[in-house]
């Protein structure tokens, strides 16, 4: 029987997975605005739309399944709504103030928005989107967010978008919704997590391989570079896999490879509405899929930029059941994907001689990734009267722990070789797991290369070779912009029960409060840390109902990977460590080595139950407790004046209500003070700063508040603990 030692009072928590933003939690989730209770009323304009003819989708879809067309997962309901003509404001206490509108379409699994302009944030301004039971939500979206068409999908049948305008800010961002996506397949167990309770309908076929599985030994790399998006085609959105690639230039230019057939795109005005999914898929093996997985990992860019494309080439279909060329699309992103997606940028081969052996790694029914495997000689083959031999035709075999085949979903994604390198994207075929030793067709990567036209836009040779160097073969890599090939990312880790979990990790201007998820990706969470100088991480347990519990010999450590190498094995990575017992605290001081590697870097945060699980890891799998990650960024220099603010004093420390911070010996300018609790919820923020506030906790429960200083110089972060 396990104990608790120590419990200092209960946090709710919510989940958030997002696109490229600056995170944090809407507005009204942190206050109960005048009039309302939180969670229990929604009092602003909500949209009502009418449900799509799902007979009428479903028969549809049955006969574009046996044309080989595209999975398609939503209906596009028209609107014209925007910030001016919909919606509801609010003005806060403080003057600021908060506009939403929610949009309901009944039995959705999920929504999402597509913008008839690109969305533009004014400084200042956060703009967010979530569910009804604010189980998810993603944002917020600020003046640093590159423009944007199209927004991730939102669990349920409603979707509310709300918006923050500072005090005194007058300028409007540019929010004009032209369509909402309903979502009536594929999307299931990306949303589960949000929607706990409700039964999960399985998308994909039951012989499917994860990418956690055994059969991804030696595939690793080429796993993180697939990935799973979304696109709107006329009234309707579908999925198909792709893959990121890299160029002879190794400059880490966004380029991902997928099939023509999914949209025929044309011009940049076609892939404006792409959502891309990195990372979807699980953390540990399920065979057969017959345990619900509740914590889909992905982090989303979306749009990007037409460079090439078989549907501008040569040649073109003469039926519909064709596709034109080998069906290759190349498309930029818009921006560089970040190296908290941990992307590898893969390898390719362009030469005519077939592959001997090797794998596909791609999202079935727009599912998690899967793996499959083939050990037999690739055949040159011709796709449904096309162009002749500009396919290679792919059997897969069975492997340990299934069957791994392709489905609606899977077209655009690569087909590796024995080398690891891209030699074809999917098209189709006629692999199920009915019949699973039925054939798939790749687009073969040399006739893309420079045999579908003379124009740059016709051809992958311009973009990926763009130096000329006449290049038969490249290989991949996690970081081409360094010019080494990269490691891959640190060991998987994750556990099967959270009896005991991580509540909250603290370190500098990190400030992140979870619930249980196993394992969590935060590495879109970030703070800089310096070369030679001391941080405090606190990492506070939750067990057996309590925040700040633990149970005797529960074991908390973290690691960060000072040298990059893809592990947190070398001298010093360990940073933490603590063994529950009596007196124990979590609270632990590390200093940066000034040998450290400078840039982002991975922090990995782990609680396990040392009886059962034996002594911690920062690899594996454990039965109880949660692994997180965080990233580090570290710097050379100094980039706050640390030797006076850690002049600062707060007193007393704990405290019973009122704390004093002692600003007297500071030379900075103080431009605010602000104390939240571990939530991030705001207690106060005091943007006229005296040489000796006093800050007011009395009306707060028992627990830990961070106090942070901002100056010209940067912020600075405090833990206060009152009783």
């Amino acid at each position: 029987m396990k104990r608790i030692i120590l419990g200092l009072g209960l946090m709710a928590s919510v989940v958030a997975f997002s696109q490229i933003s600056e995170g944090g939690y809407p507005t009204t989730f942190e206050k109960i605005l005048e009039g309302e209770k939180r969670d229990t009323r929604i009092d602003y304009q909500v949209v009502e739309l009418a449900k799509p003819n799902l007979a009428q989708v479903v028969a549809e879809d049955t006969e574009a399944s046996q044309k080989g067309k595209p999975y398609r997962v939503s209906i596009l309901q028209p609107v014209a709504l925007n910030i001016q003509n919909s919606g509801t404001w609010k003005t806060l206490s403080n003057g600021d103030k908060v506009w939403r509108l929610g949009i309901r379409i009944p039995d959705a699994q999920a929504l999402s928005l597509y913008f008839s302009e690109a969305v533009i944030i004014p400084m200042g301004g956060k703009l967010h989107a979530y569910n009804e039971n604010h189980s998810q939500y993603v944002g917020a979206y600020t003046a640093n967010t590159p423009s944007f068409y199209a927004m991730e999908m939102i669990e349920g049948e409603l979707i509310t978008l709300e918006y923050y305008l500072p005090y005194g800010a007058n300028e409007l961002p540019n929010i004009s919704i032209g369509n909402v996506a309903y979502y009536y397949r594929g999307v299931e167990d990306r949303v589960a997590v949000f929607r706990e309770g409700q039964a999960v309908y399985k998308a994909h076929q039951s012989c499917e391989v994860d990418v956690a599985c055994s059969e991804i030994a030696g595939w690793e790399n080429q796993r993180d570079a697939v990935v799973h998006y979304s696109f709107v085609v006329g009234g309707s959105g579908y999925v198909c896999s792709g893959s990121v690639i890299n160029n002879t230039a190794n400059d880490c230019t966004p380029y991902i490879l997928t099939a023509n057939h999914c949209g025929e795109p044309t011009t940049n005005a076609n892939i404006n509405n792409h959502t891309w999914y990195f990372n979807y898929q699980r953390p540990t093996c399920v065979p057969g899929d017959t345990i619900r997985y509740t914590g889909a990992r992905s982090q989303t860019m979306s749009g990007g930029m037409l460079r090439s494309s078989s549907q501008l080439g040569n040649y073109t279909t003469t039926n519909p059941n064709q596709v034109a060329g080998s069906d290759f699309t190349l498309i930029e992103l818009n921006n560089n994907i970040p190296t908290t997606y941990n992307p590898y940028f893969a390898g390719w081969n362009r030469l005519s001689s077939g592959p001997t052996s090797g794998v596909g790694i791609h999202h079935p029914a727009g599912d998690q990734k899967k793996i499959s495997t083939y050990s037999s000689s690739a055949i040159s083959a011709t796709y449904n009267g096309g162009w002749s031999g500009a396919h290679w035709r792919v059997t897969w075999v069975a492997t340990a722990n299934g069957h791994g085949v392709t489905e609606g979903g899977s077209s655009g994604s690569p087909l590796f070789n024995q080398s690891g390198l891209i030699v074809g994207h999917l098209s189709g075929g006629s692999s199920f797991c009915t019949s699973p030793n039925a054939p798939d067709l790749y687009g073969k990567m040399d006739k893309a290369w420079d045999q579908e036209g003379t124009n740059n836009n016709e051809r992958l040779k311009p973009w990926l070779d763009p130096s000329n160097t006449g290049a038969s073969t490249l290989a991949g890599s996690y970081d081409p912009c360094s010019g080494g090939g990269g490691t891959s990312g640190p060991c998987n880790a994750t556990s099967t029960g959270c009896d005991e979990y991580i509540e909250n990790v603290t370190l500098n201007t990190i400030n992140r409060t979870s619930g249980c998820n196993n394992y969590s990706d935060f590495t879109s969470t970030s703070t800089t840390i310096v070369r030679g100088q001391s941080y405090n991480l606190i990492v506070t347990p939750f067990a057996d109902g309590q925040s700040g519990a633990a149970y005797t010999g529960d074991e908390i450590a973290a690691w960060i990977d000072w040298n990059n190498d893809g592990d947190f094995t070398d001298n010093g990575e360990q940073v933490a460590y603590v063994i529950v017992a009596s007196g124990w605290s979590a609270s632990f001081n590390f200093t940066v080595p000034n040998s450290a590697t400078t840039g982002s870097l991975k922090m990995r945060v782990r609680m396990s139950y040392s009886p059962e699980d034996g002594a911690i890891s920062p690899c594996g799998t454990s039965s109880w407790g949660e692994v997180e990650d965080y990233t580090v960024v570290v710097s050379a220099t100094n980039s706050i004046n640390e030797n006076t603010l850690d002049q600062v004093s707060i007193y007393p420390n704990p405290t019973q209500n009122r704390f004093t911070i002692d600003l007297k010996g500071i030379e900075d300018q103080i431009e605010s003070i602000e104390v939240t609790d571990l939530r991030g919820r705001q207690i106060t923020s005091l943007k006229t700063v005296t040489s000796n506030p006093v800050i007011d906790l009395l009306t707060e429960p028992s627990g830990i508040y961070i106090v942070q200083l901002k100056s010209n110089f940067g912020t600075h972060s405090y833990k206060v603990v009152k009783f």
